[in-house]
């Protein structure tokens, strides 16, 4: 009984602490509350927990923790079959024409008139040029009732070309012999005097010419490098009376783009000596006598020329100035503008231009002898020094076929040359110049026409007005020699690359010229100066003056081109077999027909 009493007391101790635990673990707390009521359980009730929210500052800058991004690799296995394709078909074109190192021209004419004409140089190469040249072309015949009119040309010589990294170096040496007769004699007066001699008032020249430049490659507007160009130029001359000329010219060419704008400087030195004879003819035997002694001559021109190019729009313009000087027995100093401009309309349909500008021009025996080969060599060599060159006109294309300029200038010239007929060392048959002050107005006019290769047509006409202005006390002096027009064409048609046509027509207008012998109507003179009885004007130093009258030249020549290597020509030289005069006294020789042959090999 006992041992269940105490069982009893056991159990019901157990479930007080089990049911006082949670009680005191509540009150403890302080967060829980129990209440009994009347039903059939009891209900517990929670107290709600809160929080106190105090107030805090939060700053507005967010902290951003940065984002890394891992990309891991990996391969994707793939499979490919490699399948057989034909291979292509390329079809070379050449694009350049094929060279041919050698050439050769060879023909003859009337007159008894062999020419040959050789050339042989090097093909295309990015590192240098060279060539050869020979040419010869003589005349065995004599121009009827004028004497022995016999004349040669020789020419040999040849050049070589070095293309560097940035630069360009170019020589060239040539040597030319020239030989022939002062046959301009009035007939009408020494008739038959010297129709059967070959030595009387002959002539030959000796030339060797040389030639060198040194370029830089970068001569384009589109680079700011500095450019600039190099030249040397020399010659001598020799002729059978003792004649002996040396000239002389270096010269540089520089140029810097800036902007839009370029600006340029050229330099020349131009050095010039000559030994001229003193001649006089021998009237009882018409000998040339050379007299004691040379005269010598060395003169020097400099010249200095900066000036600027600019661009804008459609405008172009160069503004500079020309410092230079004539050096002889005095210096004199001159100082030229150097200004021009010009303005593109309707997309250089219309282009009008003018400019001011000013030079000394040199005169050397080898220019003015090329000029008129039948000058003595004791005559008087002056540079010519213009003063002013006023020039206005307007050029432009019509058409990518059509070009065209039209100009007007007006040249103040001081010591220009007169050719005048000499009577110290021959009996008229050869030229003296004389020197005057002149106001040359002229006005040009040139068109051109080309259609591919196929047609090509250009003509020029010049139309020249003369005044002197000298204070040369020679009242009838004139602008001896000289053309009141020149009209100058040409034209080239090509049938098929096979037949080749061409043609130039020279047109020259009257010249006043004057002659101490009385003139005849077998001169080519104008005879209606005074009226339908007389042909010329008595002035004053027992001279006579008249003019010669206009003339036309037509060149004919046709070639047909079997194949890229051989080919013929025939050629109509003076097809108006007109025996004009352009040198008083001096008629060419009539129509001359000419052929030949060409080959490259």
């Amino acid at each position: 009984m006992k041992s269940k009493v105490n069982n009893i007391q056991f159990l019901l101790t157990l479930l007080g602490v089990i049911w006082i635990t949670p009680l005191f673990s509540q009150n403890n707390a302080g967060a829980d509350e129990t209440f009994l009521g009347v039903g059939s359980g009891s209900r517990t009730i929670a107290k709600a927990q809160k929080t106190a929210i105090s107030p805090s500052q939060i700053d507005s800058t967010l902290q951003m923790d940065e984002v890394k991004y891992y990309l891991e690799p990996k391969q994707q296995e793939v499979s490919y079959e490699i399948e057989n394709i034909t291979p292509a078909k390329l079809k070379i074109v050449e694009p350049l024409d094929r060279l041919y190192s050698g050439y050769l021209k060879a023909g003859a004419g009337m007159y008894l008139t062999p020419f040959v004409d050789l050339n042989y140089s090097s093909k295309r190469s990015k590192y240098e040029s060279w060539g050869v040249k020979g040419n010869y072309q003589s005349s065995f015949g004599n121009i009827k009732e004028m004497g022995n009119t016999t004349y040669s040309d020789v020419l040999l010589g040849g050049y070589f070309q070095k293309f560097f990294l940035d630069h360009d170096l170019w020589a060239e040496l040539d040597y030319e012999r020239n030989r022939y007769q002062f046959y301009g004699i009035d007939t009408s007066i020494y008739q038959g005097l010297f129709q059967d001699t070959s030595s009387t008032f002959s002539q030959n020249y000796d030339l060797f010419d040389f030639h060198m430049k040194f370029n830089s490659k970068n001569t384009g507007r589109d680079t700011n490098k500095l450019r600039y160009k190099t030249w040397l130029d020399f010659h001598h001359l020799n002729s059978k009376y003792q004649l002996a000329e040396n000239h002389v010219l270096i010269g540089g060419h520089s140029g810097w783009v800036i902007l839009e704008n370029e600006f340029l400087g050229t330099f020349e030195l131009d050095i010039n000596n000559v030994n001229q004879p003193s001649l006089s003819l021998d009237t009882s035997t018409y000998d040339i006598n050379v007299g004691q002694g040379l005269t010598a001559q060395t003169t020097a021109i400099l010249r200095f020329n900066p000036h600027i190019y600019t661009r804008k729009n459609n405008l172009i313009a160069k503004v500079g100035f020309s410092m230079q000087s004539d050096i002889n027995d005095n210096a004199k100093f001159y100082l030229f503008p150097d200004v021009e401009a010009s303005y593109s309309l309707f997309n250089n349909v219309f282009i009008p231009y003018a400019g001011w500008k000013g030079n000394v021009e040199r005169n050397t025996f080898n220019k003015l002898r090329i000029e008129n080969p039948f000058l003595s060599e004791d005559i008087d060599i002056k540079n010519t020094v213009q003063r002013s060159n006023l020039y206005a006109g307007i050029r432009g294309s019509m058409s990518s076929n059509f070009t065209f300029n039209f100009s007007a200038n007006i040249d103040r010239l001081d010591n220009f040359y007169f050719h005048v007929p000499d009577t110290i060392s021959s009996i008229e048959n050869k030229f003296q110049l004389t020197y005057n002050k002149i106001t040359r107005t002229t006005i040009l006019g040139e068109v051109t026409y080309q259609n591919g290769e196929k047609l090509k047509v250009a003509g020029k006409a010049e139309y020249f007005i003369y005044k002197l202005r000298s204070d040369n006390i020679d009242e009838d002096a004139k602008a001896w020699q000289q053309p009141d027009f020149k009209l100058t064409g040409s034209a080239i048609v090509d049938l098929s690359d096979k037949l080749i046509i061409r043609s130039d027509l020279f047109l020259i207008g009257t010249r006043n010229v004057y002659s101490f012998n009385v003139p005849t109507l077998s001169n080519n003179i104008v005879d209606d100066i005074n009226d339908q009885n007389t042909h010329f004007n008595e002035i004053s130093g027992d001279r006579y003056a008249y003019k010669l009258k206009p003339f036309v030249d037509l060149n004919l020549s046709a070639e047909y081109r079997y194949n890229e290597k051989v080919s013929a020509f025939i050629k109509f030289n003076n097809f108006t077999a007109k025996r004009y005069q352009f040198w008083t006294n001096t008629p060419v020789q009539s129509i001359n027909i000419f052929g030949g042959v060409t080959l490259s090999f």
